[in-house]
């Protein structure tokens, strides 16, 4: 039997954030959502001819050239973002909550349009080229998704948050590696990495198990939903673990382990 693809335990959509940051993100998101309905200003939207291009990762750069009326639009938006917060850095991770509120809202096109503005607050924070991933991820431009999560991946500055980046693109990898199978190989590199960095952080295990899965490596699968089981009870969906069972037994061994 071929194994079914859990996409839905991969979607993008929800926050993979470690939860801890997440208090200080909604209330710089409240803060730009504030902003937002206040002034009603947008960074530019569309280039000649009406098309949209704030659904682009950074407005289509370089192949879409940025037009001179939407570059001062750009400077006027940071100039007016420049009085909120005590630095374009901040900034830029303001309007990447925002774009996260979106995200997992399922809004791809205003969570783009945040991640965008994250951006051009501050291009050197991995944080928007993450966000442009997850939403091109659920767009289904994989190969585009990745490129974008290998780039946030070589800025990442910050540890903690290191931890869900890796596990997400083991996520992207695993959907390569349906075409790829190569893929799978670092679809497990990068579970293998997030879960040294945080061995208590659950959605790696839990995605790596059904990464495994996928590679129809059903014993390591078994192993990872051990442990993610032991961080949480009801990690898995009764779906998911009859079809694991539907292709291997649960190992006696590791039944003993999780008693």
């Amino acid at each position: 039997m071929s194994p079914t693809f859990y996409q839905p335990m991969f979607s993008m959509v929800a926050p993979s954030w470690h939860m801890p940051r997440m208090a200080w993100l909604m209330c710089a998101s409240i803060q730009v959502a504030i902003y937002l309905a206040t002034l009603g200003f947008t960074a530019g939207c569309t280039a000649t001819g009406g098309t949209r291009i704030d659904n682009f990762p950074m407005y289509g750069q370089p192949e879409i050239e940025r037009p001179a009326h939407l570059k001062q639009a750009d400077e006027a938006f940071i100039l007016r973002v420049d009085g909120l917060f005590d630095s374009r850095e901040k900034a830029s991770q303001a309007w990447f909550a925002e774009g996260e509120r979106f995200m997992s809202q399922g809004n791809l096109d205003y969570a783009m349009r945040r991640y965008n503005q994250s951006w051009l607050l501050d291009p050197d924070n991995y944080q928007p080229y993450w966000g442009f991933a997850r939403v091109l991820l659920e767009q289904g431009k994989l190969d585009d998704a990745i490129r974008f999560f290998e780039k946030a991946e070589a800025m990442v500055y910050d540890p903690y948050q290191k931890v869900a980046l890796l596990s997400d693109m083991g996520s992207a990898y695993t959907y390569k590696g349906k075409q790829v199978r190569r893929y799978f190989s670092k679809a497990n590199e990068k579970f293998s990495e997030s879960t040294e960095l945080d061995p208590d952080y659950e959605n790696a295990w839990h995605r790596w198990a059904l990464s495994l899965y996928e590679q129809g490596d059903y014993l390591g699968a078994w192993e990872k939903v051990s442990r993610a089981e032991k961080i949480d009870a009801d990690s898995f969906s009764d779906a998911f673990i009859k079809d694991l069972e539907r292709e291997m037994p649960r190992p006696r061994l590791l039944e003993d382990k999780n008693n």
